[in-house]
This record gives structure tokens, C-alpha cells and sequence, in this order.
């Protein structure tokens, strides 16, 4: 959404067509992340892991570090829909409250809808004290946006894993990615020269062995773990042990589990203990300068060199990052109802001087709650359900927090669960009055798009929630199953489009 929203006019033009080619290509460059991340880390002292989610996801996944802020789309052109971005506040969540947890951020205002306190998005993120504005503070961009919204991740400590794998996947995969890139430039034979120092081989064998984790061939394992255990000896012992001691034969034995288990443990233990195998990064010694080391390719002889430019981005990441997985924090903001003399705000909010703002999906998988708020007035709710499990599930939470707020939503039939595995295209569930929503339910595998329930789960496996990269084929493929929603139901939302505007005219005619 960020994205499309880069461009004043993208209702009317073809940025979508563009944002979906941007979403195709490749990822920003590592030094660009890491410029990013340090003027964070700069600005704000609440430094958290979603300041590395926030770039680590739109470089990789959106492709672009768009550091615009919300608050500058106040003076929108009104042909676009108006963006309304959501969280949720993760410990109120944690205690099972309603009221103080949903977040909404819009280019007005920002703050928490069940309560309906507010504060300017321009000054989301400085420091209040009883509602008084102490120290104005630089708004969040678009990146760190994203990296709120997308965050579902930091709900469990048990995620920790695959915020690892992420780490080492931002180390290797800019190496891999230059040289790449180096050996595409070259027209005819030649020779590349990749770094042969300490942390960036450690690097290399960790991406590879990740790979491997799914490869019962103990022998595609075996050079990477002598390699590892070679390099790491005196430097990390209980791991280097480890290494050791994971024999072909032994690696072949284990189980699937076990084997991502040994590889975990590995990957953590290593970011963890950087400061000892990564000084070659730290100190500047690496040893890519010497001209003997080359990896060659088949055509006539080019020298290029992945200098080690990119090496002091990577020691930045390990020594700045590593330690907030660690303490597993996330979505760190000042809290602008701290010590705020309100009734109707919770004891346990006003106490807060942080909150923490995470994905709201970890409460409703859809936007639900701000576009309930009673001030809003909506009449039509077209509801877009990507869920990966029940598509039901937010439409019922969604009745669930209406009901525990008094605020107005149409009943749904319980009836409707039942068909969870196989369900229709589209459902509308009427308002009986004239202040209830109608809402338009729309999941996106459905047996209009699917030829059967086998067909549903199979696309529902293939797109699930962590999973965050995809090919063009993957994207293409979905944006059909997407778009052929639409389609199918275009007369039907046209219809109910009519039956709103006839049920606001009525209600405003009956208010006069």
C-alpha cells in the first residue's frame, strides 16, 4: 500500500502495474539498508528489531526504501482511497484487553480507535507527558511503517529462529547477489575475485548449510561442516565441538527437525558470538586484496573484484542487530497518553511511557476495527480476506470486538464455518438498520477461482504467512486468482455500492 501511495495519482495511472514490476526485480543494495538503519539508530534511542524488520522487508520484499512519512499525504488528491494503516499495542493485547489495543495511523491523526484518543501522526513517536507535547521528535517513514504492520513475527520468542536465518540471509545474499551481478557484466571469459577472510567464508558455509537443511545428502553437508569446524576452531569452542561432531553419517540420520535444530542452534550460537570469528570485518584485515584468490568463469579474462566494501556493512549488522534478538523487543514508541488524567483511559496505559506496536494481524487479520470506528459512519465494509487458514475467522473476530465495543455489525450466520475448506467467492451479511455496515466477506481461494477444496489448500500451502519472497510466476499467478475475484463479482459490488448510498440518504433524511 505504501508503495502505491508513493505516486499522487495512482488511482488513475498504471503505479500498480509499476509496483508489482518493482516487486519482480531486485533488492536494495546492503550499504543503502545500512545507511538507513544507522541514521535510526541515531535518531531515536528506542532502537528496536523493528527497525530491522522495517528494512530488511522493504528492501528485500517491497524493493525500494521509501522514506516518506504518512502525515505528508494529509493534502492528498481525494481520487484515492484514503489510507488507513493498523497495529495493534502488543502488550494490552498480551493481557487480553480490548479498548487500548487496536492502533490505527492515518495521515491526520494516530492513536487508538476503542478509545478514540489521538495525537497528529506528524508527532507519533514524541514524547508526551500528561498529554503535554515535551519533546517533538522526527515522524517514522514508510519503512519503519512497514516494519510495524508486517511484524506478526513478534508476537512469540520462539520466532527468534527465523529472525536469524533473515540475518544470515541479509550477510550472504548480498555476496552472492554481487557476485552475481559482477559475472553478469562479464561479455566473455574471465575471473571473479570473491573475499576469502574469516567472517565472510563463515558466511558462505552458513547460507550453504542452510540449504542444505532439507537435503538428506549427507555428502552436499559434508565439505561445509569440515569447512566450518576448520575455521571456527579456537574461535568458538562449544560450537566448533558441535561441528565436529556431526559426522556425514550422523547428519544423515537425523530427521528433518532435528537437523533445522542443529542448524539453528549453529546460526544463533555464531551471530551471538560474532565478535569473535568476524574481527577480520571489524579491524579491517581482509585478506579479499590478495590477487591469488579468484573464482573463474568460462569466458576470456576480466578481473573483477567484490572488494570489501560491503564487509563493513555486514560487521554493522552483526554488532548492532544481533543483540536486540537477544532482547526480543519490538515496535518501541513513546506513548503520548503517558501520565494523561483521563478516565477513560486504562490505568495500565497511562503508566506506560513506551507502548510497543506490532502487526495487527496477531488480533484480527483484517482491518476491521478502524473502520468501525461509530465516527466513520461506513456503510459498506468490502472485506478482503488473504487469511491463511480460516478464511471465517476475521469476520467473526471482527463481530466478536463489535459486540464487546456496542458497535454496530451485521449479524453472520455460525452456519457459514462450515464451509471454511470449500468456500464461495463472495458473502454479504445485510445490516438490519440503518447504522449496522453491510459487509461483503471475499475470500481469495474460493471454488469460483479453485476447481475444488484440494485445490484451495494447495494454493493456501503455497502462499502462507512467513512466507515473504515469490517468483514472478508466484506473483503473476496469484494476482489472476486475485483479480478473477473481482471480476466475478463486480455486478454484485456495484450493487450493494447502490443499496449504501439509498441507505446514507435515508439515514441523513430521517436525521434532518
Amino acid at each position: 500500500m505504501s508503495s502505491l501511495y508513493s505516486h499522487p495519482d495512482w488511482s488513475l495511472n498504471k503505479r500498480c502495474d509499476e509496483v508489482i514490476q518493482k516487486l519482480k526485480g531486485p533488492t536494495v543494495d546492503l550499504s543503502k539498508i545500512v545507511e538507513w538503519l544507522k541514521s535510526r539508530k541515531g535518531q531515536n534511542r528506542n532502537f528496536n528489531l523493528t527497525d530491522f524488520w522495517g528494512a530488511f522487508t522493504a528492501s528485500y520484499f517491497m524493493k525500494e526504501m521509501n522514506t516518506r512519512c504518512l502525515s505528508e499525504e494529509a493534502h492528498r488528491n481525494s481520487t484515492n482511497p484514503y489510507p488507513i494503516y493498523s497495529a495493534i499495542e502488543l502488550e494490552h493485547n498480551q493481557m487480553g484487553c480490548t479498548k487500548a489495543v487496536w492502533f490505527e495511523m492515518t495521515p491526520h491523526e494516530s492513536g487508538f480507535s476503542g478509545l478514540g484518543a489521538f495525537v497528529p501522526t506528524s508527532c507519533l513517536g514524541s514524547q508526551f507527558d500528561g498529554g503535554t507535547l515535551r519533546e517533538k521528535r522526527k515522524e517514522m517513514d514508510m519503512v519503519l511503517l512497514q516494519g510495524i504492520c508486517g511484524s506478526a513475527i513478534a508476537d512469540e520468542q520462539r520466532n527468534i529462529a527465523e529472525v536469524i536465518q533473515w540475518i544470515w540471509d541479509l550477510l550472504g545474499g548480498h555476496e552472492s547477489m554481487m557476485l552475481k551481478e559482477n559475472m553478469n557484466m562479464v561479455e566473455t571469459s574471465g575471473k571473479v575475485k570473491v573475499c576469502e577472510c574469516v567472517p565472510s567464508r563463515v558466511v558462505r558455509c552458513v547460507s550453504e548449510l542452510m540449504e542444505y537443511a532439507e537435503d538428506p545428502d549427507p555428502l552436499k553437508t559434508r565439505e561445509v561442516i569440515t569447512t566450518l569446524g576448520q575455521l571456527l576452531e579456537g574461535l568458538v569452542s562449544s560450537k566448533g565441538e558441535m561441528l565436529w561432531n556431526m559426522d556425514p553419517e550422523s547428519w544423515k540420520r537425523t530427521s528433518l527437525v532435528e537437523r533445522k535444530k542443529f542448524i539453528e542452534t549453529v546460526s544463533l550460537e555464531l551471530i551471538l558470538s560474532s565478535d569473535s570469528w568476524a574481527k577480520d570485518w571489524k579491524d579491517q584485515r581482509c585478506t579479499c586484496n590478495d590477487g591469488s584468490k579468484y573464482m573463474k568463469t568460462t569466458r576470456q579474462t576480466v578481473n573483477l573484484s567484490i572488494t570489501n566494501f560491503w564487509i563493513f556493512d555486514g560487521w554493522w549488522i552483526l554488532q548492532n542487530i544481533s543483540p536486540l534478538v537477544q532482547t526480543w523487543e519490538w515496535g518501541t514508541t513513546s506513548n503520548f497518553l503517558f501520565k494523561v488524567q483521563d478516565a477513560r483511559v486504562p490505568e495500565s496505559m497511562r503508566l506506560k511511557e513506551k507502548i510497543h506496536l506490532v502487526d495487527a494481524a496477531l488480533k484480527i487479520n483484517s482491518p476491521y476495527p478502524s473502520v468501525l470506528r461509530t465516527s466513520r459512519k461506513v456503510d459498506l465494509i468490502i472485506s478482503l480476506d488473504f487469511s491463511e487458514e480460516d478464511p471465517f475467522e476475521t469476520v467473526f473476530s471482527a463481530k466478536q470486538y463489535a459486540d464487546e465495543l456496542k458497535l454496530p455489525f451485521p449479524p453472520v450466520k455460525e452456519s457459514v464455518r462450515e464451509e471454511k475448506d470449500h468456500p464461495q467467492d463472495c458473502y454479504v451479511f445485510e445490516g438490519r438498520h440503518p447504522e449496522e455496515p453491510t459487509v461483503m466477506h471475499m475470500p481469495l481461494f474460493n471454488l469460483q477461482n479453485c476447481q475444488d477444496k484440494d485445490e484451495i489448500k494447495k494454493e493456501g500451502e503455497k502462499y502462507t504467512t512467513f512466507q515473504f519472497h515469490y517468483g514472478v510466476s508466484e506473483i503473476d499467478h496469484l494476482l489472476e486468482k486475485a483479480q478473477a475475484n473481482m471480476r466475478n463479482n463486480r455486478d454484485r459490488i456495484l450493487e450493494q455500492i447502490k443499496m449504501a448510498i439509498q441507505r446514507r440518504k435515508k439515514r441523513m433524511s430521517v436525521a434532518q
